[in-house]
């Protein structure tokens, strides 16, 4: 577990290094990939994203293969998305590097969703 957590940790940590010089518009466009489970009673699954400026919407394939959708917000490197079932505010920090998009969870309400590491899959 604490290997787990350290590495974990030590690929965050490099993201946010390869991060720091993006521009704001290299956000838009369509975003795909894992959804890992932060917290050990979630299950994860896979998330899209399409961002275009500061609005942005977004759907999650839990692993019971259900998808729902929902709308988010764009504050720089702060983004919201509405939970598609509570409506409750997901709160994460993006970091992105080349192709590659990750969002840390700032919430609990995040927490219970995960950790998302997507990748470009379309240009807005």
């Amino acid at each position: 577990m604490k290997k787990t957590i350290a590495f974990a940790t030590t690929v965050l940590a490099s993201s946010a290094l390869l991060t720091a010089c993006g521009e704001a518009g290299d956000f838009d466009g369509t975003w795909s990939g894992d959804v890992t489970a932060v917290q050990e009673d979630q299950a994860g699954g896979q998330a899209t994203i399409t961002i275009d400026d500061d609005d942005c919407k977004w759907q999650m394939t839990e692993a019971s293969g259900e998808t729902n959708e929902a709308n988010c917000l764009r504050d720089d490197k702060e983004f919201k998305l509405e939970d598609p079932l509570t409506h409750q505010d997901l709160e994460y920090d993006a970091e992105l590097s080349g192709d590659s998009l990750t969002f840390t969870p700032k919430n609990d309400e995040a927490e219970k969703v995960g950790l998302m590491v997507l990748t470009k899959t379309d240009t807005e």
